[in-house]
């Protein structure tokens, strides 16, 4: 934060304006390159040149050679031996200044030195010698928050190249250090790297957890802006929370309320969903699928999130009915009769669904088991299943 005065006379006036730490660019840059390579986001050629000039705008040479390799890009020799150079000078700065520090002033400076060269290393894109340097620094550094600040610079080079077994080893060792010492603000915003890191696995359940708990605290800047950050929560949140609990803690939420003006979008399929406005529930799916296909994070479960979604529309509907006709469905729906009934045959076929369709009335009758009756009978199958691979294995024994 900082703070700005104004003279008025006799009186003095303070303004305080609240700075935030921009998102890191290589993980803008990890869009930039999804965007290029899905082909969904318009222009390729002016996307590619906005990452050129990101790459040679601070000398990210080990960045722009591991997007040459993953994309198919031609290398520009040239410019990797003008930004290899520069990298070189700069670091060989930087040992200067450390050494200078070693011999004349205190551990103080040595310790800014190598935050520097960390920086750097991050800065380019250098993922080894980065890691390699916060883990020897890791092993000197006693407070609790720079080390903090560290794995959560881990975390996010394991982000930017879809290192998860390096994103789930920091987020638990930070989690570790969180249990010896509190620390409200860097314990928020590792839910929220660990919240991202449960969408990549698609643990839409943690993530909403984690998610909701930092909604009123966010403070996670360098990894996603807070309007990111309320359409990840609303995302994973409308598939996993009851009613009860996704009109309490995100219809009703003062924070998710408050950027929802500026996301449209995810307002509609919020309120179709929630308030039972099935007739336009699928148009917002489909203005939906497009944000969340464009973004690298989300594009891989698409498929698998708005299955979840009509699944969860179609039994809230049916919930009401004992048996509904399919054309009454479908206009509820604002879809065919056809689309609907090759949908709702998928969806029952697959067990998610507990109703069936007679074809000579044309009617959906729903299917009410009890909890008990249903445990008993998945109790039975999965004994079934059991014995049948005990058998098997006892052949295999025998023989």
């Amino acid at each position: 934060f900082f703070s700005s005065y104004t003279m008025d006379d006799d009186n003095v006036e303070q303004v305080v304006e609240e700075v935030h730490e921009p998102v890191d660019p290589l993980l803008q840059l990890k869009q930039l390159a999804f965007d290029w390579e899905s082909g969904l986001a318009g222009d390729r050629d002016k996307i590619k040149q906005e990452i050129i000039e990101a790459v040679k705008s601070e000398n990210r040479e080990p960045y722009y050679s591991h997007l040459c390799e993953k994309l198919g890009w031609a290398k520009d020799e040239k410019l990797v031996a003008e930004m290899v150079k520069a990298n070189t000078e700069a670091m060989a700065k930087l040992e200067e200044k450390k050494k200078d520090a070693e011999d004349n002033l205190g551990e103080t400076e040595v310790h800014d030195c190598e935050l520097e060269m960390v920086a750097h290393l991050h800065k380019i894109g250098d993922k080894d010698a980065c890691v390699k340097k916060i883990d020897e620094m890791l092993e000197k550094v006693k407070g609790m928050g720079k080390q903090l600040d560290m794995i959560f610079q881990k975390i996010r080079l394991g982000l930017v190249f879809a290192d998860r077994t390096l994103v789930k080893e920091n987020i638990d060792k930070g989690n570790e250090i969180l249990k010896r010492e509190g620390d409200w603000e860097r314990r928020n915003r590792l839910k929220v790297y660990e919240g991202l890191h449960c969408i990549i696995c698609r643990d839409f359940t943690s993530a909403a957890k984690l998610l909701l708990e930092s909604v009123a605290t966010f403070s996670c800047n360098e990894l996603m802006d807070f309007k990111t950050f309320i359409f990840y929560t609303v995302f994973v949140s409308i598939p996993t929370l009851s009613r009860v609990d996704l009109k309490s803690k995100v219809v009703e939420n003062s924070e998710v309320l408050s950027v929802m003006p500026e996301s449209p979008d995810v307002h509609n399929l919020l309120t179709s969903i929630y308030n039972c406005k099935y007739d336009k529930f699928f148009d917002a799916l489909v203005v939906i699928s497009e944000r969340v296909q464009r973004n690298v994070w989300l594009e891989s479960h698409t498929n698998y999130y708005f299955r979840e979604l009509r699944i969860l529309a179609f039994k809230q509907f049916l919930a009401s009915y004992r048996s509904v006709t399919l054309e009454k469905m479908a206009q509820q729906f604002s879809i065919s009769p056809e689309l609907l009934d090759e949908q709702l045959c998928c969806f029952i076929a697959a067990n998610r669904l507990n109703c069936k369709i007679d074809k000579v009335s044309g009617q959906v009758i729903t299917a009410r088991f009890d909890s008990k009756n249903n445990n008993y009978q998945m109790l039975l199958k999965n004994g079934d299943l059991l014995l049948n691979k005990l058998q098997k294995l006892a052949r295999i024994v025998g023989t």
